[in-house]
C-alpha cells in the first residue's frame, strides 16, 4: 500500500486510524477483534481474525502463521459457542489487501434463510450498542486468555 493510502488494518493494529480498537486477543502472529456496533449493525458474535503482518492473502502467510490463524478461528468459536452461539461461520471474502478471517455466531432461532454469509442480516439476531458491546466483547476476550 502506499503512503497515501495506509492499510487500515495494520494502523488498527497499531491502535490509530478510523478502526483503531482493543483486541479481543493477540500474541506475535494474529490479532481477534470484535467488529464495533456501527459495523454489521451492532451483531454480536462478529470478531476478525487478522495477521499480524500484512498479509495480501491466502497463499503468502508462512506456514506458522496459518497455524496460529487456524488454533485462534477454532477458540474464538469455542468462546462464541460458550457465550450461546447455536454455530458459528468462518468466511474468508480477502476484499481488503490485508489478511483476515471473519469468524461469525449464527444465534438460536436463525431462521435458515439467514444462515451462512447472510446470519448478521437476521433482522431479529442479539444486536448490542458501545456499551453492551463492551461486556460481550470483555466476556469473549476472558474466554480467549
Amino acid at each position: 500500500m502506499s503512503a497515501a493510502a495506509p492499510c487500515p488494518l495494520c494502523e488498527k493494529h497499531r491502535d490509530a486510524g478510523p478502526l483503531a480498537a482493543t483486541p479481543l486477543y493477540e500474541d506475535d502472529l494474529v490479532l481477534a477483534f470484535h467488529a464495533p456496533p456501527e459495523a454489521h449493525h451492532g451483531y454480536l458474535g462478529y470478531v476478525f481474525v487478522e495477521t499480524r503482518r500484512h498479509v495480501e492473502g491466502l497463499a503468502a502467510r508462512t506456514d506458522d502463521e496459518v497455524v496460529a490463524e487456524a488454533r485462534l478461528i477454532t477458540r474464538v468459536a469455542a468462546a462464541l459457542e460458550t457465550l450461546g452461539a447455536e454455530h458459528v461461520y468462518t468466511f474468508v471474502f480477502d476484499h481488503v489487501a490485508h489478511h483476515h478471517a471473519h469468524v461469525v455466531a449464527r444465534h438460536p432461532g436463525a431462521p435458515r434463510e439467514y444462515w451462512g454469509w447472510r446470519v448478521d442480516e437476521w433482522p431479529d439476531a442479539p444486536r448490542a450498542d458501545a456499551s453492551a458491546l463492551e461486556e460481550y466483547r470483555s466476556r469473549l476476550a476472558a474466554l480467549l486468555g
